[in-house]
């Protein structure tokens, strides 16, 4: 399992836990702010470079990747506002099902054979 560990990049997000509510019941705490920020910052770049490319990537038309591309950074940050995570799983669930079954069972063989598969499908 080490092989898998060390091929997925973690994501530390600070404000994640458990508290209590008002009234005393044990919530989940969720802040995706941080993530959310780092994604668009991060696809607007990817959008700069290439909005016709980058549409189809972050599924998105290319008339929004080319406005994501012009907005500046100080304007994004805004974004950590949200703290709902503004980014959502796509594709098909039996993708997703392959994946995290190969991964409970430690199958590197076909964690690759669907992380390949799901580059070719995304980039086509």
């Amino acid at each position: 399992m080490d092989e898998l560990s060390n091929s997925f990049i973690s994501i530390y997000v600070p404000n994640m836990g458990k508290e209590e509510d008002q009234q005393g019941e044990v919530v989940m705490k969720i802040d995706f702010s941080s993530v959310n920020v780092e994604y668009l910052i991060h696809v607007r770049d990817i959008a700069r470079e290439d909005p016709e490319m980058a549409a189809p990537l972050l599924g998105m038309s290319p008339e929004l990747a080319s406005l994501l591309a012009q907005a500046p950074a100080d304007y994004l940050a805004k974004i950590a506002q949200v703290k709902v995570p503004l980014i959502a799983a796509r594709g098909d669930t039996v993708w997703w099902y392959r994946l995290f079954k190969a991964l409970v069972e430690g199958n590197t063989e076909e964690v690759d054979a669907v992380l390949q598969a799901a580059s070719l499908t995304v980039l086509s």
